[in-house]
């Protein structure tokens, strides 16, 4: 089977693979399998006229530049940040949910709603305040 790129399609493919390499190749059953599709990915950047792919004779692979890697990381630290947040957000209202709920019984209607509330105070914070006003207690 033959699937044909237009320029355009084949960037975004691209910057597909490489998010999804990120991601994917810290899971060791994935890592050659991921690599392999990366690699045969990369190795279509000259053709299609993506900058900052180099073939690396040494080691026989399509490696990126600084400069590519930079731009990929950006979007990449960004998830993360979200990631982070909504995890946080998530983890502080489940256990203030704990400790209300040693105090209420809710039924599973409530403790959804209550939980999703909560959640949103802590995003709503985290958004206006930011990090730095978080404290931990000993």
């Amino acid at each position: 089977m033959k699937i044909n790129f237009t320029k355009k399609q084949y960037e975004t493919l691209f910057k597909m693979v490489q998010y999804g390499y990120w991601v994917a190749s810290d899971i060791e059953d994935n890592k050659e399998e991921f690599s392999e599709m990366e690699q045969y990915i990369n190795s279509f950047a000259k053709e299609f006229g993506v900058e900052g792919v180099q073939f690396v004779k040494e080691y026989e692979i399509y490696d990126l530049t600084r400069e590519l890697e930079d731009q990929l990381q950006t979007v990449i630290n960004e998830y993360e940040e979200g990631v982070f947040r909504d995890k946080l957000a998530y983890h502080l209202a489940r256990k203030e949910f704990a400790e209300e709920s040693e105090n209420h019984e809710y039924n599973q209607e409530e403790a959804f709603i209550r939980i999703m509330e909560l959640e949103e105070k802590y995003h709503l914070h985290i958004e206006e305040r930011g990090l730095g006003k978080l404290k931990m207690e000993e």
